[in-house]
């Protein structure tokens, strides 16, 4: 239990909270068809239903993994290399001015 314990913690530590609600996503989506196809064995129109919850949940992890994708190639990345450009720049004058 100890070992759970410290996994759980070092997990929480080294994942963002996009990175941990993807992680969440995809347990739930494949705790679900496990279920469903044992729940399957006895109850056929309940293991469909859940199977169809495990569908959705596996589509909302690949819709926010493409959208997230996107972001961060579109907009995270030019802003970080904005705002590194600014920096640049304005430690550029700095050392011009102490020069003087």
């Amino acid at each position: 239990m100890e070992s759970l314990n410290e996994l759980l913690q070092n997990w929480n530590k080294k994942h963002d909270s996009r990175a941990k609600l993807q992680h969440t996503y995809l347990v739930v989506a494949v705790a679900l068809v496990v279920l469903a196809g044992l729940i399957g064995l006895v109850n056929m129109n309940m293991g469909q239903q859940l199977l169809a919850i495990a569908l959705v949940s596996a589509a909302v992890f690949l819709i926010n993994a493409v959208a997230w994708a996107l972001l961060e190639s579109s907009v995270i990345n030019r802003v970080g290399t904005t705002r590194r450009t600014k920096t640049t720049k304005t430690t550029a004058k700095t050392t011009t001015k102490t020069r003087k």
